[in-house]
């Protein structure tokens, strides 16, 4: 089970980091999409600027995952982008079309990537989560001067 999460890590750093770095290093042609919504979608996040912050995160995300370096932030922070990437390549290019691979591929690697790192999300499922303080935990040693013994 290892190797297997390790081969999905380096699959989703191999996409991610490539896809992230091609909008700021121009290393491919980027896909505009064959279908009308598609082309659509990806001009008018283009013409937002929001592509700019899609691709910074995939970057940042594939660098995370490749690194394992604030890996469950990156994953999770990385989510809505993989399921943008699967909603783009899938339902708006075509169920049965080649870019159908990849955004399924994406979207998968991502989940179950998530759920490899679930024990990391536990505190945040609590039905009743209280806020900690932000300051510095209080240690033993701490509230007791030196020497002392109960």
């Amino acid at each position: 089970m290892k190797y297997a999460l390790w081969f999905v890590r380096l699959v989703f750093a191999a996409w991610m980091i490539p896809a992230g770095l091609n909008h700021f290093v121009r290393l491919f042609p980027q896909p505009m999409g064959t279908q009308p919504l598609s082309h659509e979608l990806i001009v008018a996040l283009l013409d937002s600027h929001l592509f700019d912050l899609v691709k910074a995160v995939e970057l940042l995300a594939g660098i995370s995952v490749l690194f394992g370096f604030y890996t469950p932030l990156g994953l999770i922070l990385c989510m809505p982008v993989s399921f943008c990437v699967f909603y783009w390549d899938t339902p708006l290019e075509g169920w049965g079309s080649r870019a159908s691979i990849f955004g399924e591929s994406v979207l998968f690697c991502n989940v179950v990537l998530c759920l490899s790192y679930l024990r990391n999300y536990r505190s945040m499922f609590s039905l009743h989560a209280k806020p900690r303080s932000i300051a510095a935990p209080e240690t033993p040693a701490a509230r007791e001067p030196a020497g002392v013994r109960p």
